[in-house]
């Protein structure tokens, strides 16, 4: 059977628009949005679109890595069992692996006496299902394209939320790096589930075309 993606597209994140919304009059930032779905979407459907955004990608910026990059969705206690296991240990033990995760970068952010970890793992096409996987389940994940020069380690010291109206310092690092974000949109049992983009317009528009 055949899955169609659909794509639907709008030249700024901060005004009005049908693909997604960012209200913040006072952003001094040009982002454009654009959002891949299946209609009518099945269990496959994160993976069906990473394996499309995958091929587009590779054609289309040849020069950059992908990577997940996850984060603790609360503050956790600075406890000795906490910093053992850290945020790639609590993703294990919830059953969540990614094949070939030797390539795993993490930081803990400390402030009054919790902890929130942060990690990253480059990923390559024999990992995409297991990435689709743990988007599903990881509200605090993010799927970006970096120029192999970036340095990721600067993202996790920094940080995120989750959710792309609280990360706009975020979404900036990475696109003034001609970077695209990519985030999970639609739950589980949702008719339309998929994946936003943000980007620059230019970066958008080469993606795109």
């Amino acid at each position: 059977m055949t899955i169609d993606v659909e794509v639907v597209s709008a030249s700024d994140l901060f005004v009005p628009n049908e693909v997604f919304n960012v209200d913040d009059a006072g952003a001094d930032k040009t982002l454009s949005v654009a959002k891949f779905s299946v209609v009518g979407s099945s269990s496959y459907s994160v993976s069906v679109i990473l394996n499309f955004l995958h091929e587009l990608i590779e054609n289309k910026y040849p020069e950059h890595d992908l990577w997940i990059l996850l984060g603790s969705s609360a503050w956790q206690p600075d406890t000795r069992i906490v910093r053992h296991l850290k945020l790639s240990g609590a993703l294990k033990a919830r059953g969540l692996t990614i094949a070939g995760d030797s390539d795993w970068q993490e930081h803990a952010i400390e402030a009054e006496g919790k902890l929130r970890f942060f990690g990253g793992l480059r990923f390559s096409k024999p990992s995409l299902n297991t990435v689709a996987d743990v988007l599903e389940k990881e509200r605090c994940s993010y799927v970006v394209a970096l120029p192999k020069s970036f340095d990721v380690m600067s993202l996790l010291n920094q940080g995120w939320l989750g959710e792309l109206k609280c990360d706009l310092d975020f979404l900036d690092v990475i696109s003034k790096q001609n970077g695209l974000i990519f985030k999970k949109v639609g739950e589980f049992d949702d008719g339309e589930r998929g994946l936003l983009f943000v980007g620059l317009p230019d970066v958008m528009e080469n993606l795109l075309r």
